[in-house]
């Protein structure tokens, strides 16, 4: 049993540098300011025009239950609540109350996901990403490249370089989009089975989303029968081989590579818009291993900590 214990906390928490969360945490919170925020007059007109929800989900299930619709569920209350979100959002961004700040910000994000769900226009893109996000606030996300830091150091202490939780967060996305992945590729089996490869099923949704959505490189891909039976073995074959990237760590920076192209392909070819998984690869490929920690992140880190004090505070773990 100890024996299980220890790889347990080997996987998911090894004693490891600050530093790969830290940029994790800038990357993360800027997309999802400043490119997957919430569309707050789309909010306002879903909540004005409709007077009940068709399918709530359960977050916004309860704020329903606790508070009345027609307070919460207004201009008025989506506006106050997306400003909420935008602020503790820059704030997790700089690093002020870092915690905190990430955990509202992560909330704030959760319910504006929730809300536009809840009127029967449901989709999964949105969700390992929003798992992702609500795992930063529970790590030293702050301990590095944040004004929490700096503040650290002015009252004498030593940044925090390492902890045995600075891991788990980068882990936990990898687990999620495992899953995620791996649900996506079974379906696609259990429901068409091998004809799911052979090609003029694949050729059928290209031209179909291709048409509608004005893509001239998805009609031109879609009228070449071998290529589209090539992408249908290597969509089935990711998708369903994604978990070799955590029993093989070596071979994961070319699931996280291929995962970015696979999405960025198939917004081009399908129109697609799972940007949410283009950006948890990227993460992953450049965070989740510390031995590959850009060049340009460990200069901005070294020059922020040069000079600090000599005194040690104690590191976590």
């Amino acid at each position: 049993m100890n024996r299980w214990i220890d790889r347990w906390n080997a996987f998911w928490f090894p004693l490891t540098t600050t530093l790969p969360l830290a940029g994790a945490r800038i990357l993360a919170v800027a997309a999802q300011l400043f490119w997957f925020g919430p569309n707050l007059p789309h909010h306002i007109n879903l909540a004005t025009k409709n007077s009940h929800f068709t399918d709530p989900q359960p977050l916004i299930r309860l704020i329903d239950y606790l508070l009345p619709r027609h307070v919460f569920f207004s201009a008025g209350g989506l506006t106050a609540v997306w400003w909420v979100t935008t602020i503790t959002g820059l704030l997790a961004l700089i690093g002020l109350r870092t915690r905190t700040s990430l955990f509202v910000f992560a909330l704030g994000s959760w319910f504006f996901v929730s809300h536009v769900y809840s009127y029967a226009d449901l989709h999964h893109r949105e969700a390992p990403f929003a798992l992702f996000l609500m795992a930063l606030p529970f790590a030293p996300s702050g301990a590095r490249l944040s004004v929490d830091s700096m503040l650290r150091r002015r009252r004498g202490l030593a940044p925090v370089l390492k902890s045995d939780l600075a891991l788990w967060p980068l882990r936990f996305g990898h687990v999620v989009l495992t899953m995620t992945y791996l649900s996506t590729g079974g379906t696609k089996l259990l429901s068409g089975g091998i004809a799911w490869m052979n090609g003029y099923t694949l050729q059928n949704y290209i031209l179909g989303d291709a048409i509608n959505r004005h893509l001239p490189l998805g009609i031109w891909v879609a009228q070449h029968y071998w290529l589209c039976v090539f992408l249908s073995v290597g969509t089935i074959a990711f998708e369903v081989f994604y978990f070799v990237s955590l029993l093989v760590p070596r071979v994961a920076p070319l699931f996280f590579f291929g995962g970015v192209c696979f999405h960025i392909g198939l917004y081009y070819v399908a129109g697609h818009p799972f940007y949410q998984f283009i950006l948890l690869n990227l993460i992953l490929l450049l965070f989740l291993d510390p031995e590959r920690i850009p060049g340009w992140l460990r200069r901005l880190d070294a020059g922020l900590i040069e000079g600090g004090p000599r005194r040690q505070a104690p590191q976590p773990g």
